[in-house]
């Protein structure tokens, strides 16, 4: 399902397909074959849509992010779509967002996109790869920004990816300290739940990495690991943290997607304590939300349009790790945190430290992906 060219692109395009899991449109589902006759960006393009003004094009470039589905309130994409603009403002390219209906509006969109000139169109996920694959052939002087994806053999093409396992293992280090129960607020567990969106090795990265920062520091705690069944499933996700929290569970790690939505409402609940997933999530439920595992896809869209403006651009893959700070619980990977982080200090300093050690080599966090 990767379309794997090579064991470099298996590992990094393996990684779209947890992309798919943060659209909540559901499964992944392959591209379409292209219409004859492509719409504009704009009539194809989801009524729900409200692009903001274009920023200035001091630079003469214009770059376009197309949606693989509706963007609404689905903060993954929302994130990506900030990044575009954030990029076009410091560094003056024109800027639009499209939102597809689907993935056969989203084919559509892009083809459109090439017809109006884009200098740089931006994609995301799984759901996006056949398309830019036979569109970038077809269209060999197109530049594209893909989010979670490579592909490879194209200079065309960059890739923006993240090295997930490195933050989860700094959010299960946190998880792990807390369940020592010796921070005042937050209880003694034995036991930490899991819950991921399908069972497949892309996900089980995530679940690798967290587990091996909470044993680091916490090396007796035992795991419950559940998968619910697909990207966009509440109501699954809601019955194993039930059910995980009447084994034991007082912390749940929660990394389902749009199904970490059951996952909140059974942690309010039943008042244990779980996590948020790509953005800062603790927003939702601050009392019961400890901690998210950020993914800032911002930063790399933000500095594919920069590198555009400045005649920088190139493809092939760009990984984003704790040293670029593209990945990370939310008091490492952002600043300024809204709401402020209720995590004791000494567990804050302490992850820091075991993310300087990852950042200098002296830990080397396993890559499910890189050992499967």
């Amino acid at each position: 399902m990767t379309h794997p060219r090579s064991r470099v692109g298996a590992i990094l395009g393996a990684v779209a397909l947890f992309a798919a899991a943060c659209t909540g449109s559901g499964s992944p589902a392959p591209s379409t074959g292209g219409g004859s006759a492509a719409p504009s960006a704009s009539a194809a393009a989801s009524e729900g849509a409200s692009p903001s003004a274009p920023a200035a094009s001091s630079s003469g470039k214009k770059a376009v992010y197309v949606s693989t589905g509706p963007i609404g309130q689905n903060p993954f994409l929302e994130l990506i779509a900030e990044g575009l603009q954030a990029g076009g403002t410091e560094c003056g390219v024109e800027t639009k967002v499209v939102e597809s209906a689907d993935v056969t509006a989203m084919e559509d969109n892009l083809q459109a996109a090439i017809a109006e000139g884009y200098d740089l169109i931006v994609a995301n996920s799984f759901d996006s790869v056949d398309a830019v694959t036979r569109l970038s052939k077809e269209n060999p002087d197109q530049q594209w920004a893909l989010v979670d994806t490579t592909i490879d053999g194209n200079d065309k093409v960059r890739g923006l990816v993240f090295k997930e396992h490195e933050g989860t293992y700094l959010l299960g280090a946190t998880i792990g300290l807390l369940a020592t129960g010796t921070y005042e607020g937050f209880p003694k567990s034995d036991l930490i739940g899991e819950i991921g969106a399908v069972d497949a090795p892309f996900i089980r990265r995530w679940s690798v990495g967290f587990e091996e920062g909470a044993k680091a520091v916490n090396p007796n705690l035992k795991f419950d690991l559940g998968f619910a069944t697909g990207f966009n499933d509440p109501a699954t996700s809601k019955e194993l943290a039930l059910a995980q929290n009447d084994k034991g569970a007082k912390y749940v790690f929660a990394f389902s997607a749009a199904g970490n939505t059951g996952i909140f409402e059974a942690a309010k609940e039943r008042n244990f304590f779980t996590t948020g997933v790509d953005t800062d999530q603790r927003t939702l439920d601050p009392d019961h939300i400890v901690e998210s595992m950020v993914k800032r896809t911002d930063v790399g869209v933000h500095d594919a349009v920069c590198d555009l403006a400045k005649g920088q651009f190139s493809g092939g893959p760009k990984a984003y790790g704790l040293a670029e700070r593209g990945v990370g619980p939310a008091f490492i990977a952002l600043d300024n945190l809204t709401p402020p982080s209720k995590l004791p200090q000494e567990v804050q300093d302490q992850v820091k430290a075991l993310a300087d050690k990852i950042v200098s080599g002296e830990i080397k966090v396993t890559d499910f992906l890189a050992h499967g």
